[in-house]
């Protein structure tokens, strides 16, 4: 498949593709922090961008941050098509998704315990080992 992009991007799929799975998802995850920040800049700018308190300046950053958070999740698809080239995750994988604007970020609390947090168990007490007493992901 090939892949277009519409925005500029400072490299090519191609070169995404010759990056290390490591490489990859670390700038996934750089994007999606910068998109979390980009989205609640855009929330807090979005009152000043009409109204009686309509600001030019802001109104002005407010567009250039729709122009950047386009391009920077396109870039996110763009190195999610790399993890596939690659055989690493499907592009339908959910786990390399693009942040919701919409929806805050779900409580960083931990549903149950952790697996590290079970690894200092004594084997039978420890529900993430498995038979030979490896560690189950």
């Amino acid at each position: 498949m090939e892949f277009k992009p519409r925005h500029p991007q400072p490299f090519t799929l191609e070169v995404a593709a010759q990056l290390s799975v490591p490489e990859i998802t670390g700038e996934i995850a750089r994007l999606q922090n910068s998109l979390k920040h980009l989205y609640s800049t855009q929330t807090e700018l979005e009152p000043f961008t009409s109204g009686p308190e309509k600001d030019p300046d802001f109104t002005a950053a407010y567009e250039e941050n729709k122009g950047t958070i386009a391009s920077q999740e396109e870039r996110i698809t763009m190195l999610r098509f790399a993890l596939e080239r690659k055989g690493a995750s499907a592009v339908s994988n959910p786990h390399y998704t693009l942040p919701d604007s919409a929806t805050p970020p779900a409580s960083s609390a931990p549903a149950s315990r952790p697996a590290a947090a079970n690894a200092s168990l004594p084997p039978d007490d420890n529900p993430d080992l498995d038979e030979s007493n490896g560690l189950y992901l």
